[in-house]
């Protein structure tokens, strides 16, 4: 009998333990003791007001944490699940939020700029006005994002899928959108000058008043797209489908 508890007693502590381990970790990361916490489950954690540049949470839960106003450069959120957290004014410069879970995530008036968001998931995510300058967002599937009032300047967003969401009225010069889906999306009086949409399929998108000069529209799927107003000077058009798209002046483009 006796070797049986022992038995039992010896995976009962290898359950415990490694719980016990993480929440000790936990906690000091709260308590401002250590600047790693990898894997570690911080649902709902307020970390606002914090300087936590260069900080390792790659992996951990941070669903539903708050992060305003909080200094994050060069953090390390690889694979986190970001879902429903808030990161209103925080500073995400270079920040690596590679493969992240962002589904209703906010990074209202954040700066992201040069971040990798590389592969991450979400919809609805929250970008109003922040500053996404150089951002690299290749893989990314963000559909139903809201970016108005954000800077979108030099964003690298290859093979992505943004379909549903609104860039309004922004600035995305030298956007890369390759090979993207962007199906529906809003790009009313947005400056896509020198942006490359090169295989990109933006069927039943609005970019009314867009401005696309010198644009590479290279097999791009502009079918169904609205286009009354928009500038296409100069835009290279080699093999785009125009099918049904609403024109420049006005006219429904017929093959």
């Amino acid at each position: 009998m006796k070797p049986v508890i022992g038995i039992a007693l010896t995976l009962l502590l290898a359950t415990i333990a490694p719980a016990m381990a993480q929440s000790s970790e936990a906690s000091a990361f709260l308590n401002g003791e250590t600047n790693a916490c990898p894997g570690c489950a911080l649902t709902g954690a307020d970390l606002s007001d914090r300087n936590l540049s260069g900080v390792d949470l790659s992996g951990a839960d941070l669903s539903g944490a708050f992060f305003f106003q909080s200094d994050l450069s060069e953090a390390n959120l690889k694979g986190a699940n970001l879902e429903a957290a808030d990161f209103t004014a925080a500073k995400l410069s270079n920040a690596d939020l590679t493969d992240a879970r962002l589904d209703n995530t906010v990074f209202f008036r954040s700066t992201l700029s040069g971040a990798s968001l590389a592969g991450a998931k979400g919809e609805s995510v929250n970008f109003r006005r922040a500053i996404l300058t150089n951002a690299h967002l290749d893989g990314a599937s963000l559909r139903f994002a809201q970016f108005e009032d954000a800077r979108f300047g030099g964003v690298k967003a290859t093979n992505a899928d943004f379909s549903g969401a609104s860039f309004r009225q922004l600035n995305m010069q030298r956007v890369d959108f390759s090979g993207s889906t962007i199906e529906g999306a809003d790009f009313t009086a947005s400056n896509l000058e020198s942006g490359i949409l090169r295989g990109a399929n933006l069927a039943h998108s609005d970019l009314f008043g867009a401005r696309l000069i010198a644009a590479d529209l290279t097999d791009a799927n502009l079918s169904g797209t609205r286009l009354v107003s928009a500038n296409l000077r100069d835009a290279i058009t080699d093999g785009t489908n125009w099918q049904d798209a609403l024109m420049p002046d006005g006219s429904y483009h017929r093959p």
